[in-house]
């Protein structure tokens, strides 16, 4: 029978499928393949599993009106464990589509930190530091206002003492500073890929007060899906309620 030969397809299928992401994780984590081959595996088995589902749905539903219930039953099975990465994709892509094509943000659009040290740990395949502003800055004011500078009734000294001890209770991995300077460069990395993207805080005396500047880049990717706005606001956030 035609639709018992579909459902044990799918059936077959559907197990591989959900391995499809923990594979590209993993994988990825241990080097053994680029980035860009792991999200082809998400991206191909999340459209597999919408096919899937989307079988397994209509034939569910044919079976029911026959009373075919054990065989409603098991697509009913197939539909849910499809249903994971397929909505895991779909979520990703909205959320892709919400937010604009940025891989870098910055509390100063005009005059940004600058980095130094960390320059020679990104690799030659990292994203460049180049930031055209008359292309981004409009893109990252619509879609995160929110990311102004810090300024601090902390003198200078006192305001770099306070970042550094931020940054640090962040869980960023702090590769160089230079008080004088007022300059920070960190890494923060990723829980679950291990991406690293790198920050760099500037502290800068304003009288006996000062003005805290960050931004943050990832090394690899076109976007960061919000990764690195988020970083800088949680940054803002910690540090004004120290």
């Amino acid at each position: 029978m035609l639709i018992n030969t579909i459902t044990n397809v799918c059936k077959a299928v559907v197990i591989p499928l959900l391995l499809g992401f923990p594979i590209a994780v993993i994988a990825y984590r241990m080097e053994l393949w680029p980035m860009g081959v792991s999200f082809k595996i998400i991206k191909y088995t999340g459209y597999a599993s919408i096919a899937v589902l989307a079988v397994s749905i209509l034939i569910g539903l044919f079976t029911l009106f026959k009373k075919q219930y054990p065989l409603a039953k098991r697509c009913a099975f197939i539909a849910i464990l499809s249903a994971i990465p397929a909505i895991g994709l779909s979520m990703q892509a909205s959320k892709a589509k919400s937010l604009p094509f940025l891989h870098q943000v910055t509390t100063d659009t005009v005059n940004l930190p600058k980095f130094n040290a960390i320059i020679a740990l990104r690799g030659d395949n990292s994203n460049p530091l180049a930031y055209d502003q008359e292309k981004l800055a409009p893109l990252q004011l619509a879609a995160y206002p929110k990311l102004k500078p810090i300024l601090s009734q902390l003198d200078k000294d006192q305001a770099f003492a306070k970042a550094l001890e931020v940054a640090l209770s962040l869980g960023w991995e702090v590769v160089a500073k230079n008080e004088q300077q007022g300059i920070i460069e960190a890494v923060d990395t990723s829980a679950l890929w291990a991406f690293k993207d790198d920050i760099a805080i500037r502290v800068q005396a304003l009288g006996v007060s000062s003005k805290i500047d960050l931004r943050s880049i990832s090394r690899i990717g076109g976007t960061d899906l919000g990764a690195n706005a988020a970083r800088v606001e949680k940054f803002i956030t910690t540090f004004s309620d120290k």
